[in-house]
């Protein structure tokens, strides 16, 4: 359970977790501040959230171009496991970090293990990338498993897709490449709505957070569907999501 701290603790929960994160201007932590009491019910309660355990259903496509039912389990420990598993009649397959170490796998019906053909470096740093962007999206939270700098205006890289009044760009430069992302408030509630970023070949992906239920202190969403235009190219609905459940870095492990 997380209970919610006072708005005037948010300077020392920000200092305590947030402390690598630069916000650029007073607009933006006014709005980041708005989203974390939107969906905590008060600033300091992103502070206390440790894990988080989503169950459900999720569709992705295939190499053919149709789309694959599966049941979906995603694993969150902050700051830095994360560990998604798709399981359908092909087998599991498994996306995620566990620290400094990229999970990227599909176990065949069979049997059969295969791996990622992709350059370990770049898988570690679109795992971690797709870990910040969920818990920008889930929870407005940001960490020091990748340090991101947020502002509403003068950011020094280009962003995908229009920009918006209540829009939050997310920056960082690691090494690989750039972190960019732009979050975007809903406008009545001011929860976290979407997540717009670049994938590979620079087509605009656009995550929607939405279905929002209270469950263990704050308000989470039930449904994450990211769309390339009006295309889906991944949906997740869950059944069942924990907040802050007992877990362990063994529960990251291949």
């Amino acid at each position: 359970m997380i209970a919610a701290a006072s708005a005037g603790s948010l300077l020392g929960q920000d200092a305590a977790i947030f402390d690598v994160v630069a916000m650029r201007d007073v607009k933006t932590r006014d709005l980041m501040t708005a989203a974390r009491v939107a969906v905590f019910g008060g600033p300091g309660g992103v502070a206390l959230l440790r894990s988080l355990r989503f169950k459900g259903h999720s569709r992705f496509p295939d190499q053919d171009g149709g789309m694959i039912s599966a049941t979906v389990e995603i694993r969150i420990l902050l700051p830095d496991n994360y560990l998604r598993i798709d399981t359908a009649p092909f087998g599991r397959r498994l996306n995620g970090i566990s620290g400094g170490t990229a999970v990227n796998l599909t176990e065949r019906a069979n049997g059969q293990i295969t791996q990622d053909p992709s350059d370990m470096r770049a898988l570690l740093f679109a795992d971690r990338s797709q870990l910040a962007r969920m818990m920008l999206g889930v929870a407005a939270y940001t960490s020091p498993a990748l340090p991101v700098a947020l502002s509403t205006r003068d950011t020094p890289q280009a962003m995908p897709g229009p920009s918006d009044p209540l829009g939050i760009d997310a920056t960082g430069d690691h090494g690989f490449e750039g972190f960019i992302a732009r979050l975007m408030l809903e406008p009545k509630s001011r929860t976290p709505g979407r997540v717009v970023f670049w994938d590979g070949d620079r087509t605009v992906l656009t995550t929607t957070y939405a279905n929002r239920k209270s469950v263990g202190g704050m308000k989470a969403p039930y449904s994450i569907v990211t769309t390339a235009g009006e295309r889906i190219v991944d949906e997740m609905l869950f059944d069942e999501v924990a907040v802050n459940p007992k877990l362990t870095k063994a529960d990251f492990r291949r």
